[in-house]
């Protein structure tokens, strides 16, 4: 019976077609990148009112196609960096693939008031992710909050529905807070102490289908 011609060519050259295979996965993933996005810290440029404030960013720059984008609020006296590992919500906006920021409070604390400097700052973080870092879906802006950011998180998006096209607020209230708008931004009251990546699933399977 005839030598297998094939066989005979993978004895001699498996270690070169290996080589080869590595090679073409390594220049793919450089050239197109693992699917998950840097986390950086960034202070809104000078042109926006609230200029100088830091945001935490998790997203891809540029993005060729239009993503959702979710504002994520810690509780107050949180460190912005240690949240965003304890929500898990960075590895669910990979997998899901939404641009994420977690903005930061002044000295740890937020000022619940819909028409304040708090307010003003997390307007300015949609325009900035929207204008300056990557392409944005309008009508898919989220915002969720966890305590005192959930707080906030309700006041902004009630004051401003055109804006937001769903709310998850997050901790044990008694009661829970208002305002209460649901007729007109859909809000998921997620009654749990922690905004763990648990309840950041749960928060993006009621958002992500809701369009403004």
């Amino acid at each position: 019976m005839a030598a297998n011609p094939l066989s005979a060519w993978w004895k001699k050259n498996s270690k070169t077609a290996v080589i080869a295979v590595v090679v073409i996965a390594v220049l793919w993933t450089v050239a197109h990148g693992n699917g998950s996005a840097k986390t950086k810290e960034k202070a809104i440029p000078d042109q926006y009112a609230s200029k100088g404030r830091l945001v935490l960013i998790h997203a891809k720059e540029k993005s060729k196609s239009k993503v959702p984008l979710v504002l994520v609020l810690s509780d107050d006296n949180t460190k912005t960096k240690v949240f965003e590992t304890d929500s898990g919500a960075s590895t669910l906006a990979d997998r899901k693939h939404f641009a994420l920021v977690y903005p930061e409070p002044v000295a740890s604390q937020w000022q619940v008031d819909p028409n304040g400097a708090d307010a003003q700052y997390l307007k300015d973080v949609v325009t900035y992710m929207s204008k300056d870092w990557t392409s944005v879906d309008a009508s898919r802006v989220y915002i969720w909050g966890l305590g005192e950011g959930a707080r906030l998180a309700l006041a902004l998006a009630c004051a401003n529905p055109s804006q937001f096209a769903a709310v998850g607020v997050v901790g044990q209230f008694d009661p829970d807070p208002g305002p209460n708008c649901d007729t007109e931004v859909p809000t998921d009251r997620e009654r749990v102490a922690t905004l763990d990546k648990n309840a950041s699933a749960r928060l993006w399977t009621f958002s992500s289908n809701k369009r403004r």
